[in-house]
């Protein structure tokens, strides 16, 4: 009952937004992404491709982004974009009135064409801006439904002008990404240049170990956490076995699973939750031996920055962010609990059990685990 008042809520919002005249400029192009770091991540590579369209030339491109990851694109991809709106997606959801101002705004720019090249589309996020743009095309996926809602079914129906129907069977995101770019610009991929060159990544102003590991025991989502002893007996064996330091980071948010980790640990602790930005991240991750983490963005830094990588999974989305291809990132190890070893070997048991989020704890894949290949992803 309470996610239909608050649809009734958005869509009046919305409506409301789009009341008013405006101009359509006929040069006014916007691309949508608004999901989070990791996306960003395994989209950034096909941005380019996307804005080299033949049809696009000459024309003034708007990237609408999510803010969390803003200090990545101003690192990393600046100036790919014409012009940019940032959207703080928390207070999209929360703020009535910043709602109503964003999708105003949007509305108020005039585009001609709008591209949301998102997967798991979302009524409440990307395609309320598609629907506030009110462009007179719509360029887009046909979407998994992981974010529709039963009494949502076919709210999009008239909303695409043109919807790609890539493949539905579990396919990795960089290689989704790849596809729609394909479709949309009718152009070939032949390389897909994803990792970032070191000459990309800013310098520190902060002492690392001379050898180390990284671990980012954080996660947006208390369902992905993995337990402070089994990262601290991890990071012993670290120590103990090849003297590397121990490494924290995260935002602020994680400091309480840091502080957790270091009252287990024995050994000394270098804490950097809270205190790197996004970019500087990657520089810290350039330079590790390892990153040890659960399912978050991290393990997409990590990757495109050539870290080994441990990451811990339970099973969630299988084959669409974990396992990194062996031809894109053979150093990227996905850890799974082994009660669910099995299953994973059957296509069919994956799209019938592990295509969306499943509940299996986190805490199922033991330190064990990860030591057994910790030892192999070192030699």
């Amino acid at each position: 009952m309470l996610n239909r008042i608050k649809d009734i809520i958005y869509n009046l919002i919305g409506w409301m937004a789009r009341i008013g005249s405006r101009k359509i400029h006929a040069n006014k192009v916007l691309i949508i992404r608004v999901d989070e770091i990791g996306d960003y991540m395994l989209w950034r590579p096909f941005i380019s491709g996307l804005c080299n369209w033949q049809r696009l030339t000459g024309m003034e491109i708007t990237l609408c982004g999510n803010n969390s990851w803003r200090s990545l694109y101003e690192q990393l991809d600046d100036e790919l974009f014409g012009s940019t709106i940032w959207l703080d997606k928390s207070q999209f959801k929360s703020d009535i009135f910043y709602r109503f101002q964003f999708l105003k705004k949007v509305y108020k720019e005039g585009f001609r064409i709008v591209i949301n090249p998102t997967y798991s589309r979302d009524k409440r996020n990307d395609d309320a801006i598609v629907k506030a743009a009110k462009a007179l095309e719509n360029i887009g996926m046909l979407p998994n439904k992981e974010n529709c809602r039963p009494y949502d079914e076919g709210y999009d129906e008239d909303l695409y002008t043109n919807t790609w129907e890539g493949p539905t069977t579990p396919l990795f995101e960089l290689k989704r990404n790849c596809l729609f770019t394909e479709h949309v610009t009718g152009k070939s991929i032949k390389h897909i240049q994803w990792q970032i060159p070191e000459a990309k990544l800013p310098a520190l102003s902060i002492a690392l170990p001379e050898k180390f590991v990284v671990i980012f025991p954080g996660s947006r989502s208390k369902h992905r956490i993995w337990p402070a002893a089994y990262f601290a007996e991890v990071a012993q064996y670290c120590l103990q076995n090849y003297g590397y330091g121990i490494v924290i980071c995260g935002g602020n948010a994680d400091k309480i699973y840091a502080e957790a980790i270091k009252k287990i640990f024995s050994g000394t602790v270098t804490d950097f939750t809270g205190a790197t930005r996004l970019p500087e991240l990657l520089t810290v991750l350039h330079r590790a031996e390892v990153l040890i983490t659960v399912d978050t963005g991290s393990v997409h830094l990590a990757a495109a920055v050539e870290c080994k990588v441990l990451g811990i999974y339970n099973g969630s989305q299988y084959g669409r962010f974990a396992p990194y291809p062996n031809e894109l990132a053979p150093h990227v190890v996905a850890i799974y609990p082994e009660t669910i070893q099995q299953d994973l070997q059957d296509p069919k048991i994956i799209a019938s059990k592990y295509t969306y989020t499943v509940s299996i704890p986190y805490h199922s894949v033991q330190p064990s685990q990860v030591i057994h290949h910790l030892k192999r992803i070192l030699q």
